[in-house]
This record gives structure tokens, sequence and C-alpha cells, in this order.
């Protein structure tokens, strides 16, 4: 059983990516907060997500794709709020 769960030793960006549903919202969870917190738009955080926000809004299973639409959501207001 703890093969199952792995994915929580993954970095962020492992886990918006892994298979298993639970981990992408974990990851997605964290973008969250990660998203919420950085306030520098030159930080390179955004550009390490940017091709991945474009998949979260397409995620097969619901749970996760409504968590990926909240990140989603916070990446984009931050961005603009940030370079203002």
């Amino acid at each position: 059983m703890s093969d199952d769960n792995e994915w929580k030793k993954a970095s962020t960006e492992e886990k918006v990516e892994h298979k298993n549903w639970k981990a992408r919202v974990e990851g997605y969870e964290e973008c969250i907060k990660l998203f919420s917190l950085c306030d520098d738009p030159k930080n390179p955080i955004y550009l390490n997500y940017l091709g991945l926000v474009k998949k979260f809004v397409v995620d097969s299973n619901q749970v996760a794709q409504d968590k990926a639409l909240e990140a989603v959501l916070a990446f984009v207001e931050n961005v603009p709020a940030a370079s203002k």
C-alpha cells in the first residue's frame, strides 16, 4: 500500500503530471499556495508552470479538474497583480 503513496514525495511539478488523480489534486493545491505567495512577475515559478497550466484545465478527473481550475485562477490573478 505504501507504493500507492510514493507520489507524496514527488515535487509539485511531478505531482501535477502524475497518473494518479489524488497526486494531481495535491499538486494543484500546492500550486495554489505557491502562486498566491509569489508577488514578483519575474519570478521563474511562472515560467516553470506556464506550459503545465495549459494542461490543468483538461484534467480527465472531475475532482482534479475542479482543483486545477482553482490553480489556474490563482496563476492568472497573481501574474497581472504582480506586474502593476
